[in-house]
């Protein structure tokens, strides 16, 4: 799961975009000042920051500033969220090296979402399922630092929320008790803004889905799964595994 630093003090900014980017499949870090955004940035290397330019302490720039001469966060990728949007501001945030600057209030954030996705390389899998508690197998079974893992737990809304979201994938469940599986890939396969996306089906043994993509024996989700979903998506297992031991040495250290 790609990791993203917020910093950004108004409490209730932070919550939106927090709970909104938790949502497309970011594990979300905030920080409420320029100093503080800094000594987070510094513990967990994030994969993406997501900075405000009028902060305490230390403004955005100058976070920036600093991110761009530690060799330890040079390359993380930077996007500057701010009321000021001024001419000046966007020059002096793309010369300090930020990758796109969005302005509040006019910033969208399906577009928001979209230009890191964008930039930052990450793939997207919209996992339809029944409840929260059928999706964790899947989720866990797709952990990837380059992979987006956004959930619906109502079959019959899985065509708006392809349409709106443009997933790379789409993992449809279809195991008891749902029952309008079949129907949701049928309409996925002849909706012209959906038919293209690629959807992968876990089933029981019997169940016939002839439009689907790919298919995964319901007994097998942590096994065949995951290979099925990194293949289509072309990512590298090795990145993954040498994130895991990142992360092993962060925690013991």
């Amino acid at each position: 799961m790609p990791r993203l630093l917020l910093i950004e003090d108004n409490q209730h900014i932070q919550r939106i975009f927090r709970e909104r980017l938790q949502r497309e499949g970011f594990q979300v870090a905030t920080a409420d000042d320029g100093e503080q955004g800094l000594q987070r940035a510094q513990e967990l290397h994030p994969d993406l920051i997501l900075l405000d330019i009028m902060l305490p302490k230390l403004d955005g720039f100058q976070v920036l500033k600093h991110l761009r001469e530690d060799a330890a966060l040079a390359s993380i990728p930077v996007f500057m969220l701010t009321n000021r949007g001024t001419s000046n501001d966007v020059q002096l945030a793309r010369a300090l090296g930020a990758l796109h600057f969005f302005t509040k209030g006019s910033s969208a954030l399906h577009d928001v979402v979209w230009q890191i996705r964008h930039d930052c390389g990450f793939k997207k899998a919209l996992i339809c399922t029944r409840n929260a508690e059928a999706a964790a197998p899947i989720t866990g079974a797709l952990e990837h630092p380059r992979l987006l893992c956004s959930v619906v737990t109502a079959l019959a809304d899985t065509i708006g929320t392809a349409e709106r979201g443009s997933p790379d994938v789409i993992v449809l469940d279809a195991r008891p008790p749902a029952t309008n599986a079949s129907t949701a890939l049928q309409q996925l396969k002849s909706t012209s803004a959906t038919k293209s996306q690629p959807v992968i089906v876990i089933h029981d043994a019997g169940q016939p889905f002839n439009h689907a993509d790919a298919l995964v024996d319901s007994a097998r989700i942590t096994t065949d799964l995951r290979p099925a979903v990194m293949k289509l998506l072309g990512l590298d297992e090795v990145e993954a595994a040498a994130e895991s031991n990142a992360e092993s040495v962060t925690a013991s250290a």
